[in-house]
């Protein structure tokens, strides 16, 4: 249908709203199997806007940047220009969130996610039911944010079901478009697998490990766990081992040839890099084969 459509109207882009220059020269629509489309309205009479309607879904797309911050986000994470920041956040990370249904009032569904937080987020929507939060530099006290609160407080307020993917910290702006289009490619792939209300990147690595087809998505997924230890091979070799022997300090000290204590200050400087608690057993798992992942790559 796309295509003869496309014979008709010139201006047809296959895209979200929030994915073009200026959105409201557009008329959108949805079609059966949920594609959006895109005519420009100079293309449309009445009777071609009566016609379209009768074969296609009016889509109004996603809910508009509010904030001058949200609007940047916007602009960068979907590449359509070349935003600057006034203030550039030395981390930030993408929290996807996927609604069960439509919002009535987005506005309150905003109020509530700004109360979680002592300065407000940006929150930029991809479609009516989804889109990301953006954590930039949160301070200690922030850390503590129960994502799992999170999700009652929207099934106690709204009555609708909400699901929440957490995102790694990114330092460089310039990955920010390659962050969002993965964080939305692999909560797909997760979503089909994996129905708990709250994941993780972390948790998330055994389901999106047999999911990769290209060097570029192992490569991030290596950055995205090992972070900054990423080139340290001697540390990464002492994780290994302690994984492979079972947690156990000593043994692993032992096929080290070194110190337990030498040991033991290599996983605290590992898990104070990463922030990922390899002493526990499901980011053990994600850490260990993200270590194979990572020898296959090189």
């Amino acid at each position: 249908m796309i295509d003869q459509l496309k014979k008709i109207y010139s201006s047809l882009v296959i895209k979200q709203p929030n994915q073009t220059n200026q959105p409201a020269k557009y008329q959108w629509f949805m079609t059966a199997d949920n594609t959006i489309i895109g005519i420009e309205k100079q293309e449309l009479d009445q009777k071609d806007q009566s016609l379209l309607e009768l074969i296609l879904t009016p889509y109004h797309g996603a809910h508009p940047p509010v904030t001058n911050r949200e609007q940047c986000w916007h602009h960068l994470i979907n590449e359509l220009d070349e935003s600057t920041f006034n203030h550039k956040p030395k981390q930030y990370r993408f929290i996807m969130y996927t609604l069960s249904e439509p919002l009535a009032d987005p506005e309150d569904f905003r109020t509530a996610i700004d109360g979680l937080y002592s300065s407000r987020p940006a929150i930029v929507w991809m479609n009516q039911l989804s889109g990301i939060i953006i954590e930039e530099d949160l301070n200690l006290d922030e850390e503590t944010i129960s994502y799992e609160d999170m999700i009652e407080v929207f099934t106690t307020d709204f009555y609708l079901d909400v699901q929440l993917y957490i995102g790694p910290y990114l330092s460089d702006l310039n990955k920010a478009h390659e962050y969002y289009t993965w964080m939305q490619t692999s909560f797909e792939k997760l979503n089909r697998y994996s129905t708990k209300p709250v994941m993780s990147y972390v948790s998330a690595i055994p389901y999106l490990i047999t999911t990769i087809k290209s060097k570029t998505d192992s490569r991030f997924l290596v950055e995205a766990i090992l972070q900054e230890t990423a080139e340290d091979e001697e540390l990464l070799r002492s994780i290994q081992v302690f994984l492979e022997s079972n947690f156990n300090v000593s043994l692993a000290a032992k096929e080290l040839y070194m110190h337990r204590n030498s040991l033991q200050y290599r996983i605290d400087k590992f898990i104070e890099k990463t922030n990922i608690d390899v002493k526990q057993f499901e980011n053990a798992v994600s850490v260990y084969l993200i270590l194979l992942l990572k020898r296959h790559v090189d």
